[in-house]
């Protein structure tokens, strides 16, 4: 959902964010990054936005090679993915399928940190199915001089359903020696000022799904107000205005562009109290009378 198209939209209405770790590039075992994937995280396409890329393996010369040429293309910093939990990626030892084996995590990092020309930091979960495995996996970590360690304190079980476990989310805390940044379930104000309560030595914090739903989140976290009604209105007009264009620009054929909005609208309409019937409205819509559709919904209370 947070490609190219919606990071500059997202900044540039909403802001409130310092940087975003783009979605991952699978990697392909002796192949290089595609030219589509580079142009995702391409300096130039992300100028309002800092953008890290992230990239999923467990293939070290294969990953040795995509910060190479990640590094050729500009970029300072690289993330790792060791928290993707779907049965397709984690079944194939990837994402937190590596998170059970931490002597495989330290080869890994052994071989690809040798003379790394980026900074490296790495996601990841609890867990792939025990949630105590991150302490095998921190004490490897710590061997490591890593940008930053990101934990969603879930398992890869878990997927994102049930509750974060904060109790084991302070225990990792404790534990790692890098800068330490916590995901998951960040709702709301009050939400993220009990979490600061309960991990005050944390060192930043990453949202992803509760932006999505409400992009004034971010700016709200940092202190900025929340905007009267018609300013929130005019902000979400201009946000989806990005968007379609955007869309229009990165998508060949406008079936895929009104793809895309459609799953866009599924989060944009969360902004309105009737966000179902907006919805529901919206899927019936294609490009003839789409731009009617809209124009009913931004007519809508707002939440």
């Amino acid at each position: 959902m947070t490609d190219v198209v919606y990071r500059e939209a997202q900044a540039c209405c909403f802001g409130g964010f310092d940087y975003a770790v783009a979605p991952f590039f699978q990697l392909r075992q002796g192949h290089p990054l595609r030219v589509g994937e580079l142009g995702q995280v391409a300096l130039e396409n992300n100028r309002a936005l800092r953008t890290i890329p992230q990239v999923l393996t467990h293939h070290p010369a294969t990953f040795s090679a995509a910060l190479q040429e990640l590094s050729a293309a500009g970029h300072a910093e690289v993330n790792w993915n060791l928290g993707c939990p779907y049965p397709t990626t984690a079944g194939r030892g990837r994402g937190a399928g590596l998170l059970p084996h931490a002597d495989r995590i330290d080869a890994i990092l052994a071989e690809v940190m040798n003379g790394a020309p980026v900074r490296l930091s790495v996601k990841m979960r609890l867990g792939y199915h025990d949630p105590d495995e991150f302490r095998a996996v921190m004490d490897v970590l710590n061997r490591y001089p890593l940008s930053e360690v990101i934990l969603h304190a879930r398992t890869a079980d878990q997927m994102v359903d049930g509750v974060v476990d904060i109790a084991r989310a302070a225990q990792a805390l404790a534990l790692c020696r890098h800068p330490f940044v916590f995901n998951g379930d960040i709702a709301g104000m009050d939400c993220f000022l009990d979490l600061c309560r309960q991990l005050p030595q944390t060192a930043g914090w990453m949202i992803g799904r509760a932006a999505l739903r409400n992009p004034f989140l971010p700016a709200l976290i940092k202190g900025m107000p929340f905007p009267e009604p018609e300013a929130r209105r005019e902000k979400l007009l201009k946000f989806h205005g990005m968007l379609f264009e955007g869309y229009g620009q990165w998508l060949s054929g406008d079936r895929h562009r009104m793809d895309k909005m459609g799953e866009q609208w599924d989060y944009l309409a969360q902004a309105f109290l009737d966000s179902q019937a907006i919805i529901s409205r919206i899927r019936r819509s294609h490009s003839g009378n789409y731009e009617v559709a809209v124009r009913w919904a931004f007519d809508q209370p707002l939440v």
